[in-house]
């Protein structure tokens, strides 16, 4: 199966769009490391460009939950979190027709047709087991199943 996952971030200054970054990932990214992982490429964007005060808007109430949380440990949010001072973060709900918001579900479905990855990373401790549980535990569930001594 191919799923490709991607995400987005937008800046806009006077609500005028001025810059946008898109990135695909690799396939086993989640919908929170995908959220996480525009957070992080916006806050690098921040620096990058000495932007003053800013307010970075998401959708993903987990993500901002997370850099919110007093211990974390996740490094990729630590590492958010150690330059959040300029920076507000602030939720919005989603599909809302924020149009900031919009636009960055745009360009990321836009990015899930990029050919190769832009981002790649290590998936986490529990999505190597969950895979490898699944590897292991969906044979075995399926010969039970398809067995006469199945109950």
């Amino acid at each position: 199966m191919d799923r490709r996952v991607a995400c987005a971030f937008v800046v806009f200054y006077n609500k005028t769009e001025i810059d946008y970054r898109k990135f695909r990932l690799n396939e086993s990214s989640t919908v929170f490391m995908t959220e996480v992982i525009a957070i992080q490429q916006a806050v690098q964007c921040v620096k990058a460009n000495d932007l003053g005060q800013v307010n970075i808007i998401s959708d993903s109430r987990s993500a901002l939950m997370a850099l919110s949380a007093v211990e974390e440990a996740r490094d990729i949010i630590n590492n958010i979190k150690e330059y959040k001072g300029k920076i507000t973060m602030t939720w919005i709900r989603a599909h809302m027709g924020n149009f900031g918001n919009e636009r960055a579900d745009q360009l990321a479905k836009e990015a899930t047709l990029i050919s190769d990855e832009t981002i790649r990373f290590v998936p986490s401790r529990n999505q190597i087991r969950n895979e490898g549980n699944k590897v292991i535990k969906d044979p075995c569930q399926n010969r039970w199943n398809d067995s006469k001594n199945a109950r």
